[in-house]
């Protein structure tokens, strides 16, 4: 891989750099802006993007990353990650998914590459887009779970890239090491536009936010790991990422379970560890408690054999909402 140049950071010698590239003005008088971290290594070597808060209220990457740049050497370090430590900072200020604007396209995840003449959710985007997203060799867009105590550890990977850049995009999910790597469908994110300008990029997705302390630090170690692993997979760290056993599936074997009510949602599995486990066909979730008559009013059994990749905790939910989520055994594959 070549040095990407172009911006001023792109110029930088070996340190840490932080600044702020600006975007609007907002009806308060405040100035909006996107922060961008450039941690730059000692030796030559590809340019790796980051992004993270997209959606407001998935905080728990930041976190990780953060610890993971703080303990990073520069002098071990070849090329240079570029960092977007909050890319939509008005959902992050709502603490919400969406940007909280009028009109147009709200979910910065969708408007990729963006219009500086758009929306506001556009302008984020074609900021990004020109700040960072030409600029770099690779990229992550790393997502956790918002509200309701969501249990997830995947890397996503585009299912409509070239066959050639796709394998290049699976190495790259594997290096990461979650327990799963899924083919998926996201047209309009930042990882999807830059495989239409054949650059790896992956979207992580990890964790959740108030998971408590011995959750939130297992996926925090999860992503700590899972960065390390894709820098040395890149040749920017020295020595190979972890073998893992990893499941690898596709939209055509993903299930999500819904409930058709609203209520109290019991979960019957609650463990991060319990992610990946093979869940039999029949196998009780979980079931929805009336709030007013304390009936339980739906039940949610594993409609077919697969692997639990997505489970929430315990607590409040609306009709509709992902309460759990399989990988059909049939149609999913052991990779690793």
């Amino acid at each position: 891989m070549s040095v990407v140049t172009g911006p001023r950071w792109a110029s930088e010698k070996e340190g840490r750099s932080f600044t702020r590239f600006p975007v609007t003005t907002m009806l308060n008088g405040a100035e909006l802006t996107i922060p961008l971290h450039v941690i730059t290594g000692r030796n030559p070597g590809p340019t790796f993007g980051i992004i993270t808060n997209t959606h407001g209220d998935e905080f728990l990457a930041t976190i990780a990353i953060r610890e993971f740049i703080g303990k990073l050497a520069t002098a071990q370090l070849s090329g240079r990650i570029v960092l977007v430590s909050v890319a939509n900072p008005m959902a992050t200020a709502g603490f919400g998914r969406l940007t909280p604007e009028q009109h147009g396209r709200t979910d910065l995840h969708e408007v990729y590459p963006g219009n500086a003449r758009g929306n506001t959710t556009q302008m984020i985007a074609a900021a990004i887009t020109e700040n960072v997203l030409h600029h770099v060799d690779a990229l992550i867009d790393f997502h956790s779970g918002g509200s309701g105590g969501r249990l997830q550890a995947r890397v996503d990977h585009n299912s409509k890239a070239s066959a050639e850049l796709k394998e290049k995009n699976i190495a790259l999910a594997r290096a990461f090491g979650a327990p799963f790597v899924h083919e998926n469908e996201f047209a309009g994110s930042a990882a999807h536009y830059l495989n239409s300008r054949d650059v790896v990029a992956v979207n992580p997705e990890v964790g959740g936010c108030y998971l408590g302390p011995a959750t939130s630090r297992y996926y925090t170690q999860m992503m700590v790991n899972g960065l390390d692993g894709m820098l040395r997979h890149l040749g920017m760290l020295k020595g190979k990422p972890a073998a893992a056993r990893q499941i690898h599936f596709d939209t055509k074997a993903r299930r999500e379970l819904r409930p058709r009510v609203s209520g109290y949602l019991v979960s019957h599995f609650e463990e991060p560890q319990q992610l990946g486990t093979l869940i039999k066909s029949g196998t009780r979730l979980g079931e929805v408690v009336d709030l007013y008559s304390y009936e339980v009013i739906e039940t949610i059994d594993a409609p077919f054999d697969g692997y639990l990749f997505f489970s929430r905790y315990s607590g409040m939910v609306g009709a509709g909402t992902q309460a759990f989520a399989l990988a059909e055994a049939a149609g999913s594959k052991s990779i690793g």
